[in-house]
């Protein structure tokens, strides 16, 4: 069941109330005092671009209205063929997709699409299954949020996403760093070796420019977790495992036996400008330290 709020709800009300009962007329419903709060935190900051794409056409509208209330500026479409066209020519900053659309495969658009325009993908779904949740993960979603969930808890991550993104425009003009043969190129999330270039996820290209630079510096997992995903916790090791074995998979000549990133046991991970054989990096790993900050 769904309930309204009343015109005296607050905006502190809000956050803490399970989004699917924030209906529009509620949402529209603030008081000026409450909404001209709203507006005032993000003045003077950068705005965020938001595409909200989900089936689901209530959700979508009471997300849009309730975001625009916050200052966003929000665009919405309820099929892939319409998403993709929302996305190509309104270039959005943050994508909030449902994985779930019914015309498309959703993470497979996603990937096209930031070939044309790299947007920061958050997935929100129903799902409860952990596998799919790494599956869009690596698939180049850059967070992943379970419905039904708290409004505070999307606007954390939308924060999260807005200082990656603020750290992403800064980096843009030194968006291709070269590390010995490698050559990262994260404004195009590619990778080439020795000439030849690979294509990376937006996620592995975030992660292999962070390595790129701090080459011949050991980064530690909760560096990468804040750098990559905006959170500022030590992470889940297992997942930045799974990336850095499909980063070697792309870079290395023999993955399982890695030249260039390598491993710290219990630190975290390095590039290295020359490769280094396995008789040399217990005397290399001695010479490097962690990246400070």
């Amino acid at each position: 069941m769904l309930f309204s709020l009343s015109v005296n709800t607050s905006f502190e009300d809000c956050e803490n109330k399970p989004l699917y009962v924030l209906i529009a007329i509620g949402v529209l419903g603030l008081s000026s005092c409450t909404s001209q709060k709203i507006v005032a935190t993000n003045r003077g900051e950068w705005t965020m671009k938001l595409l909200i794409l989900d089936n689901d056409r209530y959700q979508v509208e009471m997300l849009t209205n309730w975001l625009k209330t916050l200052g966003y500026e929000v665009h919405r479409a309820y099929t892939g063929e319409r998403a993709k066209i929302e996305w190509e020519e309104k270039q959005p900053d943050l994508v909030i997709l449902d994985p779930t659309l019914k015309d498309v495969d959703a993470m497979a658009m996603c990937r096209d699409m930031q070939n044309k325009h790299d947007a920061l993908v958050l997935v929100t779904t129903d799902g409860k299954d952990v596998q799919e949740e790494i599956e869009c993960l690596e698939s180049g979603a850059d967070d992943y949020l379970r419905k039904p969930f708290f409004p505070a808890q999307l606007l954390a991550r939308i924060h999260a996403l807005i200082r990656r993104g603020r750290s992403t425009l800064e980096q843009r003009p030194f968006s291709v760093i070269t590390v010995g043969p490698i050559c990262v190129d994260s404004l195009h999330n590619q990778v080439s070796i020795n000439g030849k270039t690979t294509s990376l996820t937006p996620t592995e290209s975030k992660l292999l420019h962070l390595l790129a630079i701090n080459a011949n510096n050991v980064c530690t997992a909760s560096q990468i977790v804040s750098y990559v995903w905006g959170y500022g916790n030590d992470g889940d090791t297992c997942l930045i495992k799974a990336h850095v074995r499909h980063l070697r998979q792309k870079v290395e000549p023999d993955p399982n036996k890695p030249f260039y990133i390598l491993t710290i046991p219990g630190v975290g991970y390095t590039l290295v400008h020359q490769a280094v054989e396995e008789d040399q990096k217990k005397e290399v790993l001695h010479t490097l330290r962690v990246v400070s900050g």
